[in-house]
C-alpha cells in the first residue's frame, strides 16, 4: 500500500507516539473499533447490573467480571493500536525537527 492511501498517519516523537486517521477510511476503521469498545462496555455494565442483582458479593464480582474486562480492553487497545500502526504512514517528528532547526541556522548564517 502507498503512503498516500494509507488511513492512518503514525506520528512517532522520542518515547510518545500518536495515531490520527487520515482519511475516510481511516475514520471509518476508527469508528468500528470503538463502535466494538462501546459493545464491550454495554456487555460489561450489563453483567455487572446482573451480578449485584444476584447478590454477588464485590470480591466475586471483581474477580469474575472487572479483571476480565480490563484483560479484554487490554488486548483490545494493543491490538487496535497494532492494526493502525500497520496501516499508517510513518512520521517522525524528531528528524523534521532536527531538519527545521538545520534550516534555520542556515537561513540565521546566510542572512548575516
Amino acid at each position: 500500500m502507498r503512503d498516500e492511501d494509507k488511513p492512518f498517519v503514525y506520528y512517532k516523537t522520542g518515547s510518545g507516539f500518536k495515531i490520527s486517521p487520515r482519511n475516510a477510511a481511516g475514520w471509518r476503521a476508527f469508528a468500528v473499533w470503538m463502535l466494538a469498545f462501546f459493545g464491550a462496555t454495554g456487555i460489561f455494565v450489563w453483567a455487572t447490573v446482573a451480578a449485584d442483582s444476584a447478590g454477588w458479593e464485590d470480591s466475586k464480582m471483581l474477580l469474575l467480571v472487572t479483571v476480565p474486562f480490563l484483560c479484554v480492553t487490554a488486548i483490545w487497545v494493543f491490538a487496535m493500536i497494532e492494526y493502525m500502526k500497520a496501516r499508517s504512514e510513518i512520521v517522525d517528528m524528531d528528524s523534521l525537527i532536527q531538519l527545521k532547526r538545520e534550516l534555520d541556522r542556515n537561513k540565521k548564517r546566510n542572512s548575516r
